[in-house]
């Protein structure tokens, strides 16, 4: 047998390893090619049962499309009522106050005796201005009885039924009230008057001359005429002028309660 020399064993490596790498090369190339043909399989089936996913989404979002909308239906008439609710209970808190106020009114007003009542309807013109309430003479209401609120004077009573009044306004050109600026004791004679009855406002008439009234002054009953007690407040002053007698002053006065915003009401009584 041949020996083997050690320039036949290092050729034998050589040769060797080249085959190792040979086969190596191969196995990753077709694993490679393997990975890109299993790539290319799988990679539209993943779209697809995406897609599919998708689908199915769609097609669950319109079965539902119905129910969905009743739903919605069911929370919008849940927020109508809960701001209804939210109107109401705030309408009655306002009431309540009203009528607190009136309450405490009637505790602390001197003089005659009043009772509540409600203002079942309203009129104005350019020339008159009226309310309706649903107390008469069957509760002790009379011509002539005063009719207020906490804000101030409202008018008087001009015509009674047995369970209804009529209430003429401070600003109805038939009505005239003695009138007081407590400022300064300067006083006249409030009355209504056609162009001013329209905008809230009435006239304060019959004013020295030299009155020290001044714009923002506020005017209340005097007392005097034997109708109106004395304190009740009936607006503020917001223009002065020289009267056309040239001998008197006369104002403006915005009233301090709006007849036609006006619904509960306290009326003077006798029983």
């Amino acid at each position: 047998m041949k020996k083997i020399t050690k320039k036949m064993w290092i050729v034998l490596i050589v040769i060797t390893g080249a085959a190792l790498g040979i086969m190596s090369a191969a196995a990753v190339t077709k694993v490679d090619i393997l990975n890109s043909a299993v790539g290319s399989v799988i990679t539209p089936l993943q779209k697809a049962v995406g897609s599919l996913g998708a689908v199915g989404d769609f097609v669950d979002r319109l079965a539902n499309a119905g129910a969905y909308k009743a739903e919605n239906q069911q929370l919008r008439e849940q927020v109508a009522r809960l701001e209804q609710e939210s109107i109401n209970i705030e309408a009655y808190r306002n009431e309540n106050q009203r009528l607190r106020a009136l309450l405490d009114m009637k505790d602390l007003r001197e003089g005659p005796e009043y009772t509540g009542a409600n203002v079942i309807s309203y009129d104005s013109g350019d020339w008159y201005e009226t309310l309706v309430i649903d107390k008469g003479s069957a509760a002790g209401v009379k011509v002539n009885s005063v009719v207020t609120v906490p804000e101030g004077l409202v008018g008087s009573v001009f015509e009674v039924g047995v369970d209804y009044a009529k209430v003429k306004a401070i600003t109805d050109v038939e009505s005239s009230v003695g009138a007081i600026c407590g400022r300064t004791n300067d006083i006249g004679l409030a009355e209504g008057r056609s162009g001013l009855t329209p905008e809230g406002k009435c006239a304060l008439n019959y004013l020295d001359k030299n009155a020290r009234i001044i714009e923002g002054d506020v005017i209340e009953t005097s007392g005097t005429g034997g109708i109106f007690p004395k304190g009740l407040t009936i607006g503020r002053v917001i223009s002065i002028s020289e009267a056309a007698d040239g001998l008197t002053l006369e104002c403006q006065i915005e009233t301090a309660v709006d007849p036609g915003r006006v619904t509960e009401v306290l009326v003077s009584v006798q029983k």
